[in-house]
């Protein structure tokens, strides 16, 4: 009984030791995530950039030395999750109909985290409201 007990506590061990996000270089990133951030985020220093494994895929987060943050899905490379601290969310990479939307009803209001969810986008402006849209861009609805 001791043995199986010992067993299944190395097996858990080993579970979670590999289930804990290792930091990574920047070239460990998909193409398309390290074009994206020279692009767009060409002045910012990486602070640090952590690879989490999920249960079938990978997703890196990029920890800038601003306290700005930017995810991306590790199979397809395209950001799931934008978080500024400091400035705003690149126009670029928020969907024109949303920032149209932004500019038209909340004026004055900054984009400060944009992140991808099953229905959508969920962006919280400036001013603390959280504004959620469908995939096509449309308003779904806004908290406070």
């Amino acid at each position: 009984m001791k043995k199986v007990f010992l067993a299944l506590a190395f097996a858990a061990g080993t579970f979670f030791a590999n289930a804990a996000p290792q930091n990574v270089s920047l070239d460990k990133l998909p193409k398309n995530s390290q074009e994206l951030l020279q692009q767009d985020f060409s002045k910012e220093a990486v602070k640090d950039i952590q690879m989490d494994r999920e249960s079938s895929w990978d997703k890196y987060t990029v920890h800038f030395t601003s306290g700005n943050m930017i995810s991306f899905e590790g199979g397809s490379g395209d950001w799931s999750k934008i978080d500024m601290k400091v400035g705003s969310v690149p126009a670029s990479l928020v969907p024109v109909k949303i920032n149209s939307n932004v500019k038209n009803n909340y004026p004055g209001n900054q984009i400060k985290m944009i992140a991808k969810t099953n229905d959508g986008y969920q962006v919280k402006l400036s001013s603390g409201v959280d504004v959620y849209y469908d995939k096509d861009g449309n308003i779904a609805g806004a908290t406070r």
